[in-house]
């Protein structure tokens, strides 16, 4: 099966977030690597961020499932 890509404006519409969030994301490794398609082309695997929002969103249950006492 053939991977689709995202762009940034891709993903930063999707997760409705801007692109400097993005940005300090991916520099805090918070964020899944992108390809470099030549100079100016940055693309991420559907499949791998399609994952990654999968995570995040079982982290936000368990973490609003737990009786924490901070």
């Amino acid at each position: 099966m053939k991977d689709s890509f995202l762009n940034i404006d891709d993903i930063t519409n999707s997760l409705k977030i801007d692109k400097d969030t993005l940005k300090k994301w991916i520099k805090d490794g918070k964020f899944p690597p992108a390809k470099k398609i030549g100079d100016r082309t940055t693309l991420w695997s559907y499949a791998v961020i399609e994952n990654w929002v999968a995570q995040q969103q079982k982290t936000q249950e368990f973490i609003d499932n737990q009786d924490l006492d901070l």
